[in-house]
């Protein structure tokens, strides 16, 4: 496979302009982050796609089942200033609108990186910043499964996981989804439309009560409203809370 088949005829003004195809590596989040400390120049929009990763990594220290090629694995590059906040919104923003409006699959997303098709998980991101040529460089690691049938899950994830294949029957080629998906990213991200209304928009969190685990315990919590910074405004036991981060959540899928 050669990287040309990602770049001909992409849609877009910058991002994913400059593709890497790699065959194999532990995960394009580290080797982007080591390129860039190696004082190697990417540009904005950089994108490095992994047709496997042997050490991919989610969100809090998660392992992300990426080592087959079954899916979409790749990282993108954003220099500050970055444009919105809430970065961690852009790419399952991205995913969802190119979900619901290319594939006709009704994705959201759940709180606060996840992409989710009827309470499965079909995507996750993972993201990162390092530091280079005196500005800071976000590397925005996703991974969205496409391929994978029920027993290519292992048995402890089957109940909550899916992918494209599973959802519309099609196997879609993994370059044509590439370059839809990078299409609206660039769209989302260039929006005047700020991450947190896409993410109302997007989301079937705000309005439901979820239920989660808190610091180890199990809570009921109405969802109020996002903030602009990507902090969750919820009522649990009758008071409001912010929800910062997901570090000390497990936010159950099914709301």
């Amino acid at each position: 496979m050669k990287v040309n088949i990602f770049t001909d005829n992409l849609n877009t003004k910058i991002y994913g302009q400059n593709t890497v195809l790699f065959e194999s590596l532990e995960s394009t989040n580290k080797k982007m982050i080591e390129d860039l400390n190696n004082n190697i120049k990417l540009e904005e929009g950089s994108v490095y796609i992994a047709l496997k990763q042997t050490s991919g990594k989610g969100s809090y220290g998660n392992t992300w089942h990426s080592d087959n090629n079954l899916g979409l694995w790749f990282s993108i590059l954003l220099y500050s200033p970055f444009k919105k906040e809430a970065l961690s919104f852009l790419p399952s923003i991205a995913l969802s609108k190119c979900l619901r409006e290319k594939y006709n699959t009704l994705a959201h997303v759940k709180w606060p990186n996840d992409v989710l098709v009827k309470n499965k998980k079909i995507s996750g991101t993972l993201i990162q910043v390092t530091s280079t040529n005196n500005k800071n460089a976000c590397i925005i690691g996703t991974g969205v499964n496409l391929y994978h049938e029920k027993k290519d899950f292992s048995l402890d994830i089957q109940h909550k996981a899916t992918s494209l294949y599973m959802e519309i029957g099609n196997k879609v080629k993994l370059d044509t989804f590439y370059k839809d998906l990078i299409y609206y990213f660039e769209e989302v991200y260039n929006s005047d439309k700020s991450l947190a209304q896409y993410f109302r928009e997007y989301s079937n969190m705000i309005g439901h009560t979820i239920k989660a685990k808190k610091d180890g315990k199990e809570v009921e919590a109405l969802v109020k409203d996002i903030t602009e910074e990507g902090y969750l405004i919820v009522e649990t036991d009758k008071k409001i809370e912010t929800w910062i981060s997901r570090a000390s959540l497990d936010i159950d899928t099914n709301y």
